[in-house]
């Protein structure tokens, strides 16, 4: 019964960490140094979603923010992603099984950066385009986190009649 009641009193998230608040303000300074000043509200909005406790949304739109800087240099690149890199990083280590997590951290953010350098300098696509691909690629890679965290913790069980309520 106490440790129900500890579980209970305990927040479902920590605060967050200095690491993951340090990744936001340097994705908001590669914006601000590749893009127009209006970016700093999107730094704004990625800091609200951090704190939110919806991570993998702030990379979503921190990824979408630099396909609309037009050309970004390779130094307000670099900034951005490793600046994502470290908001799910932090998030990542906080996890049970922290060695897969940032596995899939270190596979996934360099994965959608060089994407979105590709697709965008190289093969000439339409920002629209790469921004929807983005978002479609960051929203599966939650979603496998999700369950994967789903399956470690022992929350889904063999009986799916007694798993909708978790999904």
């Amino acid at each position: 019964m106490s440790t129900t009641l500890n579980l209970i009193g305990q927040s479902r998230r920590p605060l967050p960490t200095a690491l993951g608040l340090l990744g936001i303000v340097g994705a908001t300074g590669g914006l601000l140094m590749g893009g127009p000043v209006w970016l700093g509200l999107v730094g704004v909005v990625l800091g609200g979603l951090y704190l939110s406790g919806t991570t993998v949304l702030t990379v979503v739109l921190g990824q979408i923010a630099l396909v609309t800087v037009d050309t970004p240099s390779l130094l307000s690149l670099a900034l951005v992603e490793g600046g994502l890199f470290l908001t799910l990083l932090s998030v990542a280590a906080e996890t049970p099984d922290s060695r897969i997590a940032g596995s899939l951290v270190a596979l996934v953010v360099p994965l959608l950066g060089g994407f979105a350098w590709l697709s965008l300098w190289r093969w000439n696509l339409d920002p629209l385009r790469v921004g929807s691909a983005l978002l479609v690629g960051s929203a599966i890679v939650g979603y496998l986190l999700h369950r994967y965290l789903l399956i470690e913790l022992d929350i889904v069980t063999e009986d799916v009649t007694s798993d909708r309520d978790f999904t």
